[in-house]
């Protein structure tokens, strides 16, 4: 599978270069011209970004901050401003690299493959021991802490409490929603989210399915 970047950026010709030299060496690439539109099409599919600073809308930091809720994924920062405070400010927010315009688009390229592969190698040594803890409502794998919503951490506790057991979609629905007469497919919406975040950091199917039965935890 390729590996997939997300270019948010608003310059047209920037855009189009980077596109294409980024596609020619063997990257999936996506493309948004503003910090809303780069927000809304984020996901964990993606395997790097690459971040405007002056983006309309939503500016980098903003997109940064609101991606480093839910994300490890390496932000490569792309800009003109060379002001050191610049730099800082987008490094302490969690940016892994500060690229400043007119950049050689070689060194990028190799900046953008040593990001992608630290990270996918970090992801194979990640230990799969999950550590789900109700009292301080907080759930790692190895030393990452999952940033989970409310309802995400109420399944992945009932499920962690009953490891090795199989449980229903209409268990977890009566444990976690108690009086619910909706789709049951909500606990499969929050179960692909669970996953989602948790391959953030390790590659273990911790969650596994069991056709016709529903969900279960193994060897916690």
């Amino acid at each position: 599978m390729r590996e997939k970047i997300l270019i948010c950026e608003d310059e047209e010709k920037i855009v189009s270069f980077l596109k294409a030299e980024l596609e020619y060496e063997g990257f999936e690439v996506d493309v948004a011209f503003d910090g809303e539109q780069g927000l809304a099409m984020f996901s964990p599919e993606f395997s790097l970004v690459l971040l405007d600073i002056m983006l309309p809308k939503k500016n980098g930091l903003e997109c940064l901050r609101e991606i480093r809720k839910t994300s490890d994924v390496p932000v490569i920062i792309l800009t003109a401003r060379k002001e050191v405070y610049d730099k800082v400010a987008f490094l302490t927010a969690g940016a892994d690299d500060y690229v400043t315009k007119p950049f050689d688009t070689m060194e990028l390229i190799a900046r953008i493959k040593r990001h992608i592969e630290r990270t996918n190698s970090a992801k194979i040594l990640t230990p799969k021991k999950l550590v789900v803890d109700a009292e301080s409502y907080q759930a790692k794998v190895g030393e990452s802490e999952l940033s989970l919503t409310k309802t995400e951490f109420e399944i992945l506790d009932f499920l962690y409490k009953n490891a090795d057991k199989v449980k229903t979609r209409d268990e977890i629905i009566a444990k976690v929603f108690g009086n619910f007469y909706g789709e049951s497919n909500i606990v499969d919406a929050n179960i692909k989210n669970i996953r989602a975040k948790i391959s953030l950091h390790s590659d273990a199917q911790i969650i596994e399915t069991i056709r016709g039965k529903g969900y279960v935890i193994r060897n916690v």
